[in-house]
Parts: C-alpha cells; structure tokens; sequence
C-alpha cells in the first residue's frame, strides 16, 4: 500500500498532541481530545481545529517524533511508502528553519526505514487561503533547497478561496528548480477548476479532483492525460462531500479510465488509515494492486 495524499500535521494522534503539550507547556482545549476526530463539525471548523492541535508541534523533534510515529503505524498495516505535505512558514514562524525541517523529516525517515522498511518523501506546500504572497513565499523557500526527501511542491487548504491562476507565480518558482506539481483541486468547487488548476500550475497530480465525475468532458481529458487524482475516500465521506461510499464517484472515475492513487488526507482528524482506504475502494471494484501500481508511478520519488 501507498499513502500519497497526507498532511504531517494531520497525522497527530491524540496521545502525541497531549504529550507534545506537555513537553512544550501549551495548554489545549482538552474537550477536542475526548471527541473523535478532535471534534470538528465543518470543513471551516476543521480549519480551526486543525491549526489549535497541530499548534503543539513547536520543534524538529517534535516533527521527527511526528513522523516517525506516522510511519511506524503506517508499515505496520503493510504500507511501503507515504509523500508527506508539509508548509515549510508553519514551523519557521516558531523559530524551525527549513533546513532543520528537512533534517527532522530525513532522520524519521531513516529510522522508518531501518525499522520497518518503508519510505517517505515530502511535499512542501503553500496554504491557499493565506494568499498568493504567503504562497510565492513557500515556494520560494521549498525552491532554494537540495535535500533528497524534498520532492514536490503543492497546494493546500480552502479551495473556496482564491483562483488558481492567483498561485501560478508560486508554481513557477517551485517546478523551475525541479520540484514537481500537485495541488487541491475539484474537492470543494467544480469540475472546471481541475482542468484550470492542471494548466495554469502545470500539475502532475490532483488532490482530489473527484468532482471531474460531474462533467464528461473533464473526465475525459483526465483519463485521456492521465494525470492521477489523489482520492481519499474517508475524509470526503467526513465532510459531508458524498453521504455514502455507494455513492462516491471513485468507482465511476476509475471505471472512465481515470488514474486512481489513495490517500489518509489528515487521518487523525478523520480516525482513518491507508489499509481501510485500501478496503473502501475495493469494495466499489477497484483493485489494491491497481491502485499500488498507479501510485508507484505517481509518485514523486525518483525509482
């Protein structure tokens, strides 16, 4: 099995986040513990959320800890390999450089590896909802670096805010110095905006991208161009995007010729793992080799 669509941040389980506020003397809404999935009730208040628990994670041993933690659980259900999303600003604005950033990541990494065999790559990112200024910013960082664990660049956070063209700047940045391009995309707006985001920021891959199923046109120059959708089945179903996964749209995306890879998205957020990922698309017909194949050629690491 292959994790390609997973946020660090996301990965932070409720035992790590209270131990981390511990060590670093933060104090959390503890009600967000008790509740499953940290409690949040929209994609807005996933957002908050999400920002006030992973606000715990102040060092890079912190991140390594993080990391490792994710990689060990994940090699244990028989995943090989996770592309980690991370925006490089998050833990700079607390005093981690980037260099330090990567160096954590590299040394969970190696640990994963000895350990349990399995690999990882990491996906710099910029947030969409903070702007086209914080973006370039990202890129710009993420650009300027040579680490082998640094693969891609990406965008994430709400779609609903901003266009894509706004990011093409960031984008040229990122893909000028070799890193390659994936972005959000058809999870929040329509199927239109998946062809726009591919062209204007050059994309090798899609987050999401499952609402191309509304429109035959785009389903059909997705699968003609073979640009792979990173679908993560649970965390659509947890915002309430398909009320059932009888009715979620990998099955017929994939049934169209679509490129189908499988990620957790913020697992912890959406008490989920790759292996149910892997069970959830099954049991619409897709096969977990299928999906393994097309995800080893997906992804962003050099093989």
């Amino acid at each position: 099995m292959i994790d390609l669509h997973v946020h660090l941040r996301g990965t932070l389980t409720p035992a790590m986040a209270c131990r981390l506020a511990e060590r670093n003397s933060m104090i959390l809404d503890r009600s967000m513990w008790a509740a499953k999935g940290y409690g949040w009730h929209d994609f807005s208040s996933f957002l908050r959320v999400y920002d006030h628990i992973a606000s715990v994670i102040v060092t890079a041993q912190d991140l390594e800890e993080v990391a490792y933690d994710y990689l060990s659980r994940s090699a244990k259900l028989g995943t090989t390999y996770v592309e980690f999303m991370l925006s490089p600003p998050n833990l700079m604005r607390v005093g981690v450089a980037f260099d330090d950033q990567l160096a954590a990541l590299s040394s969970a990494r190696d640990r994963a590896l000895e350990a349990y065999g399995i690999d990882c790559r990491m996906i710099a990112t910029a947030v969409r909802h903070l702007g086209p200024a914080a973006a370039i910013q990202a890129a710009t960082i993420a650009a300027g670096r040579r680490d082998d664990i640094l693969v891609g660049f990406g965008l994430t956070g709400d779609e609903r805010m901003f266009a894509a063209s706004d990011f093409k700047e960031a984008f040229r940045i990122a893909r000028s110095e070799g890193l390659r391009a994936t972005a959000h995309a058809g999870e929040h707006l329509g199927p239109d905006t998946i062809i726009e985001a591919i062209e204007v920021l050059g994309l090798e891959r899609v987050g999401h991208g499952i609402r191309a199923v509304e429109s035959e046109s785009v389903t059909r120059q997705l699968a003609s161009a073979k640009v792979p959708l990173e679908v993560c089945l649970t965390s659509n179903l947890a915002l309430n995007l398909y009320p059932s996964i009888g009715e979620h749209p990998v099955g017929r995306l994939a049934a169209a010729g679509c490129a189908i890879v499988l990620g957790t998205d913020d697992p912890s957020f959406f008490s989920i793992d790759i292996e149910t990922e892997y069970r959830l698309a099954a049991g619409v017909g897709l096969s977990a080799l299928d999906i393994t194949a097309q995800a080893n050629a997906a992804s962003f690491r050099a093989i």
